[in-house]
């Protein structure tokens, strides 16, 4: 079985000819349009899953609609809401698929210096979020996108780039002032980072996907 990666849950039926809408996980739309094979699986994983062909996908970007051959009317359709669709292959390939459990307790070093350890993964609207317990306590989230986090699972390791926490963290060179430990964290625990926006805390990881945003949008129509 091929890594699989999560497109959406399939939604009300549309139409008479087994169409249905996708509502879609993080990074989904991505998928849908990278993958070169397609599973359904029962929601929550029970009952293994089952291979089929995405025979059509139009709609919007931000609620696709599909047409699975496991579907070629509205009952059928009907049979099939709520079930998760997964990708796999293709360009998929080549893409680092890491599991939760392989990311949480990894070294996060940003600039040369270790700066803590990832305690937990969080799905955000845009992207999943690392969530980072600093060495002298607080937390802080970063976006879980190649372009700004290195992942080396062998080495034990999750490098940041330079300069993405430049807000959040003083230079290398500078100690932070006493009694400001991160207990305070510039008054922002990773709490607080859920209740503001993703996009809000990440803009330099939404202004990398801004690219492969815009070439997928062609899914969306045949």
């Amino acid at each position: 079985m091929p890594a699989l990666w999560a497109c959406g849950r399939l939604g009300r039926a549309h139409g008479l000819k087994g169409e249905l809408y996708l509502d879609l996980e993080p990074g989904g739309l991505e998928v849908l349009v990278r993958a070169a094979e397609f599973y359904v699986a029962e929601a929550g994983g029970a009952g293994g899953v089952t291979p089929c062909a995405l025979t059509r996908a139009g709609g919007t970007d931000r609620r696709p609609l599909v047409v699975l051959d496991l579907a070629s009317t509205r009952e059928e359709a009907r049979a099939l809401s709520g079930r998760e669709l997964y990708g796999a292959g293709g360009e998929l390939a080549d893409v680092p698929h890491y599991l939760v459990g392989e990311l949480v307790g990894l070294e996060v070093r940003y600039e040369g210096r270790r700066l803590g350890e990832i305690a937990e993964v969080v799905t955000a609207p845009a992207q999943e979020l690392l969530v980072v317990r600093r060495d002298g306590g607080g937390e802080l989230m970063v976006p879980l996108v190649d372009e700004l986090v290195e992942v080396d699972v062998a080495a034990g390791t999750a490098v940041v780039r330079a300069g993405l926490l430049a807000d959040e963290l003083p230079p290398a060179d500078e100690a932070p002032p006493a009694g400001d430990a991160a207990s305070d964290v510039r008054g922002e625990t990773a709490s607080d980072v859920r209740g503001e926006t993703a996009s809000d805390a990440r803009e330099t990881a939404s202004d990398a996907r801004e690219t492969a945003s815009d070439a997928r949008r062609d899914v969306t129509e045949e």
